[in-house]
């Protein structure tokens, strides 16, 4: 049986992972906290919509660089720290779609202001929004399937009880978000799985959220972005349509691979 593939994407391996490890290692000897890097994160996210409403591309572009390596060093920082809980998991998600909004309100402003219509903008924005969250979404859901990562959700729930305020809340958001990326499956034989989703899995990877904002900073940087937005709602859209069917088939074949638990 052949080794379990990477689930990293290409440019986290080659970039964000190895600037993120120089990051940590800057950290770890002080006191700053996993969930702290998580904030810087979101807010170098937030500076892409800025950025972008205000046509700033080479700014932009910056600012995605610097996302990708803290929105890798919170997990590593967190893990040599003895392991993230819940709670990091979902300031981490909440950071993603706070980035996510940002970053494609401006691009809806940016192409709005180079059309001269705010109709153009707004549909070009959407549609390369939903593009990247739809196949950002699937890649978790197929890629945790692959490795054979399971929420437990009762320890989530019970965590959630546990601790007050908005943390707990914070903490309680993450179960519907599990539930989804469970899609009511379970894996029947895991080494049969892995060999026959391999290329399936291999798209995915190539469609992920980190290549979107890849193919974000080289446009934004060349202020083309609606250049972006249809690359995002045009062939990238169309690969994670191939890659969903192909991975569809893959687990519908004979003998199953995979058994529903509803």
């Amino acid at each position: 049986m052949a080794a379990p593939l990477s689930t990293d994407e290409f440019v986290d391996r080659i970039f964000s992972r190895p600037v993120a490890r120089l990051i940590v290692r800057c950290l770890a000897p002080t006191s700053v906290t996993a969930n702290q890097v998580t904030g810087v994160a979101a807010v170098f996210g937030v500076g892409i919509g800025v950025a972008l409403a205000f046509q700033h591309g080479w700014i932009a572009a910056g600012c995605i660089l610097s996302y990708l390596a803290f929105d890798c060093a919170d997990g590593q920082l967190a893990r040599i720290r003895g392991g993230g809980g819940y709670l990091g998991r979902a300031m981490d998600g909440i950071g993603d779609y706070v980035t996510a909004i940002s970053v494609h309100v401006g691009l809806a402003l940016w192409i709005s202001a180079q059309a001269g219509s705010w109709v153009t903008g707004w549909t070009l924005a959407a549609l390369a929004g939903i593009a990247m969250a739809w196949s950002s979404f699937l890649l978790d859901r197929y890629k945790r399937r692959y490795r054979g990562d399971e929420d437990d959700l009762d320890a989530l729930r019970a965590e959630a009880a546990a601790t007050p305020g908005i943390k707990g809340w914070m903490i309680s958001t993450l179960e519907p978000y599990a539930v989804r990326l469970e899609g009511g499956v379970r894996i029947l034989e895991r080494e049969v799985y892995q060999a026959r989703v391999r290329w399936p899995l291999r798209l995915w990877l190539l469609g992920g959220p980190t290549t979107h904002f890849t193919a974000m900073a080289i446009c934004y940087a060349s202020d083309l972005p609606r250049v972006y937005a249809w690359i995002a709602g045009g062939p990238m859209l169309g690969l994670t349509l191939i890659t969903l069917a192909w991975q569809i088939v893959a687990e519908r074949r004979s003998p199953p691979v995979v058994a529903s638990t509803r």
